[in-house]
């Protein structure tokens, strides 16, 4: 497994398409992402409420009990996902995400645009 991102309290690894989250002082793992071809980065919040994952769009994970696992095709109140159309025509690539601030993170996508979006306002 290679790490993306760590944090106080938690770890982010991928092997190969699936996101894993580790909280740090337990034994289990959490897939909290899946992506058309491997993530390209992770981002923990500082207050750690969430993080992003980016590759084939981007996917917002909110970080509290009971960590539900991720499933393509699912809505649920844990996780929120930006640019991952249903076929590669509508995925935006997204290449990194900084934050703004403890809501708001700009998106950096492949062909060099720069996307602002508030992470609990995304559909």
């Amino acid at each position: 497994m290679k790490q993306l991102a760590e944090s106080a309290s938690y770890i982010i690894f991928h092997e190969y398409e699936t996101v894993f989250l580790k909280i740090k002082n337990t034994a289990g793992f959490s897939v909290i992402g899946d992506f058309y071809g491997d993530p390209e980065f992770a981002v923990i919040s500082e207050n750690e409420k969430f993080c992003v994952m980016g590759g084939a769009g981007i996917i917002v994970y909110f970080l509290h009990e009971p960590f539900e696992e991720y499933q393509y095709n699912t809505h649920s109140a844990q996780w929120k996902e930006w640019g991952r159309g249903q076929n590669s025509d509508d995925t935006i690539w997204v290449t990194n995400a900084v934050f703004i601030d403890d809501r708001t993170i700009e998106i950096e996508t492949e062909d060099m645009q720069k996307h602002t979006v508030d992470v609990y306002s995304l559909p």
